[in-house]
């Protein structure tokens, strides 16, 4: 019996102060609408004095635009010296007055009497050519007593426009003349209707000239504000703001409907009301049920930092493995960093070969001039003092001549030897395959050697001059060699053919070719067909690598008529390329 007494006390204590609760919820969903409401009102005025700014400022910039052009025209000297009465003059002040109207796409520009009669006039085809009658008296008096005359105006075909008159000051017109350029509304109604919107625009009369609902056209503007503008009195879902401004002689009037206002203060009291209830649902649950909430906040807390010890321990093995990614990436980095420094190790290595392999040719080849120039100077010291100066002049060019074989050569093998560069530019294949050809020129005469170069000088490819000159030294230097097993003279053939996208140059010999058993192995790095001893085995490898550089590849096909053919296949350079 107590525990039942405890049990209804406890729920009429949790009963009332569930009631009060309710009740200070409704007191505030109340305080809230209200507020949001007055809020809503004052941005919604807010918004709309800026609006309306905007809207008198761009109307302003609008009339400005045309009547300046009016003026312009006014002072303009051709207007101001011009006989109409000449036939000449006529035409002439016609012609510029239609240039000026297409340029501003004004619906007219002319030239009338005071009495509106058409001197000249330009007339753009969505208007009446020629049609004078609706500007009025009033434009035409204000422009002749010096001022800035300006109207509203409405053709005969129902097109609407905006009129502004100045007066020429003519030393030869018999009379004044006016300058009127009549602006087209449309492109101005089109700009107030794109903004979204209600925008009334009236003359001085109070008749609405402009506006984005076309009904309004030619009623008084006090129709459709009247006692509404700015009231109060009007419901908020009812009402529409209305704000005026006058500038210019036009009265502007900007609406904007309440909707969104109305939208806004609803929202805040769905807000609310929901948020009401759902603290009167929460308190009624947290009075009732108050130990299952401390049991569950207590097992959140539990859970909780069971999921902060298993975040903790994951970002430690995700940090852990991060460093040891970040380790092998590093060393993977220095491996292929060592590759590229060993790739250029052999690649010197192996031209530095081929300068060894060719040292006792070049050391002929330098033996022989130096032999001939000690020759020629002897006998050009003889000649002098014979005083045969012809005989002597003649031994001293033999010398020149003979130091500029030497010069050329050594060129051409300390290029050859340097470190090449790592870049690529566009390049004609004859460059390098000159270079190669010269080089090794000793020893293909020391050992009989002929060659025939068949390749178009035209072929411009991406490439270093000095690296494609070593891959061509090593294809000639390994024809000889293949040669040289032989009891015939070596001769070489270098040909060129377009293939697709491609250049292939091809280097055929007649040696004895090789082997279908090492064919596989042939651009393998060490691997030599030639005696232990005479060779590194590095040239094609290092020829192959050099040619994919550049986009290329380095293939081997047997000779038709046998010895061996090996293809440089590099990519052809357009027309384009060539001059970049």
């Amino acid at each position: 019996m107590a525990s039942k007494e405890r049990n209804g006390s406890l729920w009429r204590r949790v009963l009332a102060r569930f009631a009060v609760l309710a009740g200070m919820v409704a007191l505030v969903t109340f305080i809230a609408v209200q507020l949001a409401e007055r809020n809503a009102e004052e941005e919604l005025d807010r918004e709309l004095a800026r609006a309306t700014e905007t809207y008198a400022t761009s109307l302003e910039a609008w009339q400005q635009q045309y009547w300046a052009l009016a003026a312009i025209y006014a002072e303009d000297p051709a207007l101001r010296d011009a006989n109409f009465l000449n036939g000449v003059d006529a035409a002439s002040i016609k012609a510029r007055l239609t240039r000026w109207n297409s340029a501003t796409g004004s619906q007219a520009t002319m030239i009338v009497r005071p009495d509106g009669s058409l001197l000249a006039g330009a007339f753009s085809s969505t208007v009446p050519q020629g049609e004078t009658g609706m500007l009025g008296e009033e434009i035409l008096r204000t422009a002749v007593n010096g001022g800035l005359g300006r109207a509203f105006v409405t053709w005969s075909n129902r097109q609407r426009g905006y009129a502004f008159a100045f007066e020429v000051v003519s030393a030869a017109a018999a009379g004044p003349e006016i300058v009127v350029v009549v602006a087209p509304l449309s492109e101005l109604e089109q700009y107030l209707q794109l903004q979204g919107d209600t925008v009334l625009v009236a003359d001085r009369k109070g008749t609405v000239a402009v506006a984005t609902d076309r009904n309004a056209i030619g009623h008084p503007i006090d129709e459709f504000i009247g006692a509404r503008q700015n009231s109060r009195r009007v419901p908020l879902a009812q009402r529409q703001s209305w704000l005026v401004n006058s500038r210019n002689g036009w009265t502007l009037s900007v609406s904007r409907s309440s909707e969104d206002a109305v939208q806004y203060v609803r929202l805040v009291g769905w807000l609310a009301a929901t948020g009401a209830s759902a603290i009167a649902l929460l308190a009624l649950l947290i009075l009732s049920r108050r130990a299952a909430y401390v049991e569950r906040i207590a097992l959140q807390r539990n859970m909780r930092s069971e999921l902060e010890e298993t975040v903790e321990r994951r970002t430690a093995e995700m940090r852990e493995a991060n460093t040891h990614l970040r380790a092998e990436i590093e060393h993977r980095q220095k491996i292929e960093q060592d590759l590229r420094d060993t790739h250029l190790e052999l690649t010197q290595a192996a031209k530095l070969a081929s300068v060894g392999q060719m040292s006792a040719v070049v050391s002929h080849e330098l033996n022989q001039p130096l032999t001939a120039i000690r020759s020629n100077a002897e006998l050009a010291h003889e000649y002098l003092d014979r005083e045969n100066k012809d005989q002597a002049r003649a031994k001293i060019s033999a010398i020149l001549d003979m130091t500029d074989r030497i010069a050329r050569l050594t060129k051409r093998l300390l290029n050859f030897s340097r470190q090449p560069r790592s870049d690529s530019y566009p390049i004609a294949l004859s460059v390098p395959l000159d270079d190669a050809f010269g080089i090794m020129e000793p020893r293909m005469q020391k050992e009989d050697a002929t060659f025939t170069l068949d390749a178009a000088p035209d072929l411009f490819v991406m490439g270093g001059r000095n690296r494609l000159s070593q891959v061509f030294i090593n294809l000639i230097a390994n024809a000889l060699d293949a040669c040289a097993a032989t009891d015939v003279p070596c001769h070489i053939t270098v040909s060129s053919q377009r293939v697709e996208d491609k250049i292939e140059l091809q280097f055929s010999d007649n040696g004895p070719g090789i082997s279908k058993a090492q064919e596989a192995r042939v651009f393998e790095a060490f691997f030599s067909t030639k005696e232990r001893g005479k060779g590194l085995g590095l040239g094609l490898s290092v020829s192959a690598k050099i040619i994919s550089e550049f986009g290329g590849e380095l293939l081997y096909r047997p000779g038709t008529t046998g010895g061996a053919t090996f293809i440089v296949a590099v990519p052809a350079l357009t027309q384009k390329e060539k001059v970049a």
